[in-house]
């Protein structure tokens, strides 16, 4: 019950401020996947986004609970990194 309160206590803490035109570029790219009928490839660009606001925007909580120590920053990349490349072999895989 404690997690679940700070985590909340963490979420509503945040203010969340993304630059207008990564969200024009999102929405219109997505918008083009979506139309076309390219699931998968939207919620690739989704996750892609997401990824990295979630970097950009948390970025200081993540050098404060690791220090001076960069191997967490690694291996939150080498993470996502592994997750793009599940989701593109995912791709190929038929249905």
């Amino acid at each position: 019950m404690d997690i679940v309160i700070a985590f909340l206590e963490f979420i509503n803490d945040k203010d969340l401020s993304i630059p207008l035109g990564e969200v024009i570029t999102f929405v219109f790219i997505n918008s083009l996947c979506l139309l076309s009928g390219r699931f998968k490839l939207g919620l690739l660009i989704s996750y892609c986004f997401v990824f990295y606001w979630g970097f950009l925007f948390n970025k200081d909580y993540f050098v404060d609970i690791l220090g001076n120590s960069s191997m967490g920053l690694y291996i939150y990349a080498l993470s996502g990194f592994a997750m793009i490349i599940i989701a593109l072999i995912g791709f190929f895989v038929e249905d």
